[in-house]
């Protein structure tokens, strides 16, 4: 059965793709799709992964650091939302974007997912998984995306 670790670095793929095809594309439709994707991944991972680490004293510091970055990727996709598709600052926005995430995506999967894997047995890191499915599809409903 897959783990939350599986599910999202599944989606650090996905949105890791969307962002290098805004770069090309420079498309708010690709951007919409970018936030149908990070929206429900953060608000999972916030809702579901990260309240049981903060419960280990030894990982509430990398947690608190991963809030950050999500208030980082959230303040800068609100940022894009109001920006015309194409034009100068949308370009350097997309990238911060990209930087950004790629950053959160690679301490995330090499600093909290060890230590969360040390932290959680591998049942409860399942149990999280489904959970998270399930919160993602209720969030994708009351959300809907233009």
């Amino acid at each position: 059965m897959e783990t939350i670790y599986d599910i999202l670095k599944a989606e650090h793929k996905q949105v890791a793709d969307l962002i290098q095809q805004a770069m090309r594309d420079n498309s708010k439709e690709t951007f919409f799709k970018i936030k149908a994707k990070t929206e429900p991944h953060l608000a999972g991972e916030e809702k579901l992964f990260y309240p049981l680490l903060e419960e280990k004293s030894e990982l509430r510091e990398l947690v608190d650091h991963a809030y950050e970055e999500h208030e980082e990727i959230k303040s800068i996709s609100a940022e894009l939302e109001s920006m015309d598709a194409g034009s100068s600052n949308w370009t350097s926005k997309i990238k911060e974007l990209d930087e950004t995430v790629s950053h959160h995506v690679e301490e995330e999967e090499n600093k909290v997912f060890p230590a969360a894997r040390k932290a959680l047995s591998e049942d409860k890191a399942q149990q999280i998984a489904q959970q998270y499915l399930d919160f993602s599809k209720s969030f994708k409903q009351q959300h809907p995306m233009p």
